[in-house]
C-alpha cells in the first residue's frame, strides 16, 4: 500500500505495520490507524507517526529516554492489558515533539507519552499521574538556554 504525504513524500507500507489506536490520539480521536516511519538516520533520532486515514496528518516522535534523565512512570494495569503488553520490552514509549526552526526551542510532551505494543501493534496515548511537562525544552544551545 502507498501513501503520498506532504512531508515525507510517497511511503510504502504493509498492513502488518499499521498501528491501531482504538481511542485515537488526544485532539485527533477520530484517526485511529497510523504507521511509524523511521528515517534510519542516527544523527536525527526522530520518527514520524503518519496517519493512513489522513495523509496530511503526522506527528514527530522521539524516545524521551534519549533526552531526559530519570524519566520513568508506572504504566497503568488497564493500559497494559488493553495493549496486550505482557513484558516491559513489548512496550515502545515515545513522546510527541514540536520542532522549532531554532532547534533549542523545540519541545517534547513528557506528560502524555504514546505507548505502542511492538508485537500486537496496538497503541494508546496516556496522561501520566506523575508530574511531567507538556512542553519540555529538551535541546539546549551552546549557552545552555
Amino acid at each position: 500500500m502507498k501513501l503520498n504525504t506532504p512531508y515525507l513524500g510517497e511511503i510504502e507500507y504493509e498492513q502488518d505495520e499499521v498501528i491501531e489506536f482504538e481511542q485515537g490520539l488526544y485532539g485527533f480521536e477520530e484517526k485511529q490507524s497510523f504507521i511509524l516511519v523511521n528515517l534510519d538516520d542516527p544523527e536525527f533520532p526522530f520518527n514520524w507517526l503518519q496517519s493512513i486515514e489522513d495523509e496530511e496528518l503526522s506527528f514527530v516522535l522521539t524516545s524521551p529516554f534519549l533526552f531526559v534523565e530519570n524519566y520513568e512512570f508506572e504504566l497503568p494495569d488497564q493500559v497494559a492489558e488493553a495493549l496486550e503488553i505482557k513484558k516491559p520490552e513489548d512496550a515502545l514509549i515515545l513522546s510527541t515533539v514540536v520542532l522549532n526552526e531554532e532547534m533549542h526551542k523545540s519541545t517534547m510532551n513528557l506528560q502524555a507519552p504514546i505507548i505502542i505494543n511492538r508485537s500486537s501493534n496496538k497503541g494508546r496515548q496516556i496522561i501520566l499521574e506523575e508530574d511531567y511537562e507538556l512542553k519540555h525544552q529538551f535541546l539546549l544551545n551552546q549557552e545552555g538556554n
